[in-house]
């Protein structure tokens, strides 16, 4: 849903997305009416993949399959919806800058959402959790920096479409076979779990290089990529050394990333260039203190530990969640003066 104030190029090499788009999403796009928001499209279908992502997390540990056969029904509405508001928004003549900055925002979530969604269907050890969980909202707010920087959005062979249907094929072999089966499966001595989130974290991370190989080619400044790379590292490594606990590192992760994303996303709305967030540098200095600390042997007791690593996770998370929301709101007040001409 691009409009000429916010025009971009998008290159997707999505495998699936032209098939699914051709035969589940085109056909179906004229029962909906006219009257219909495409902005309302969009809300539904970040609701429902949220739902399934709480729905897993307060189910998971009672050991029954539905919550999982569920999840996978609702992700894949989820998946429909945000393949059909824009098709939905051109057909109608509804197109606008506010549904563009919002179908972007909410892919961000939705992404964060996804890689949550996989990590507690596989019931992977800790540090693979923490690093999946992690690097993918980590790659979308890399693409949403060098859209920003070179005018084009990138997407990738293994996007969006392609993790949701193997997604589903882990929810559907946990739904039947039960985490203890899944993790008992080995290659080569390695976990099945362990395997499906190294090749996740893998995907990812080729991604962010090859986002910072194109701006570098494109002649973009790259400083601004220093933090997200400083940030990733600092959360891997205290998540590695128990510095942090898992949970608390997937919170914090995500919810930076988030802001990046966001605060990327809101600068190309208002036609300015990205810039190095110092304050993610901060918070990343800070973990890797935190990190540092725990290496050199100062372990606290575990009731102190677990108090440091949510207070660290809570100032970072409440921190920069705010900063998002303001940044969104921002954003948000300035597509719809773009609408309004």
């Amino acid at each position: 849903m691009t409009t000429p104030a916010l025009a971009y190029s998008v290159q997707d090499r999505s495998l699936l997305l032209p098939y699914y788009k051709r035969f589940l999403v085109e056909p179906l796009l004229p029962f909906i009416p006219a009257s219909v928001n495409p902005n309302a499209i969009t809300h539904g279908g970040h609701i429902l993949n949220l739902g399934a992502l709480l729905l897993l997390v307060f189910t998971a540990r009672q050991g029954k399959s539905w919550p999982f056969i569920a999840a996978a029904v609702l992700v894949h509405v989820y998946l429909w919806c945000d393949n059909a508001d824009g098709g939905h928004a051109r057909r109608t003549n509804q197109c606008s800058a506010k549904g563009e900055f919002l179908d972007h925002g909410l892919d961000l979530l939705n992404a964060t959402y996804i890689s949550c969604m996989t990590v507690v269907t596989l019931g992977a050890p800790p540090f693979w959790s923490v690093v999946a969980a992690v690097v993918v909202p980590a790659a979308a707010a890399v693409t949403y920096w060098e859209q920003a920087e070179t005018g084009v959005f990138q997407l990738g062979l293994l996007n969006q479409i392609e993790s949701i249907v193997c997604l589903t094929v882990a929810l559907t072999a946990r739904a039947v076979f039960g985490a203890e089966a899944m993790a008992a499966v080995t290659i080569a001595g390695v976990s099945l779990p362990v395997l499906v989130l190294g090749f996740v974290t893998t995907v990812a991370m080729f991604g962010i290089i090859r986002s910072t190989m194109r701006v570098a080619q494109n002649r973009g400044r790259l400083g601004p990529a220093l933090a997200p790379y400083a940030f990733g590292a600092a959360v891997t490594v205290a998540a590695a050394t128990g510095a942090l606990g898992t949970l608390a590192a997937i919170i914090a992760g995500a919810v930076v990333f988030i802001f990046i994303g966001i605060r990327q996303l809101t600068l190309r709305v208002r036609g300015e260039r990205p810039l190095l967030e110092r304050g993610v540098l901060f918070a990343a200095a800070v973990l890797g203190a935190l990190a540092g600390h725990r290496i050199l042997g100062g372990a606290p007791n575990a009731a102190m530990a677990q108090s440091i690593d949510w207070a660290a996770a809570g100032v970072v998370s409440v921190a920069f969640g705010g900063l998002a929301l303001a940044r969104a709101l921002e954003g948000h007040r300035a597509v719809e003066r773009l609408d309004r001409g």
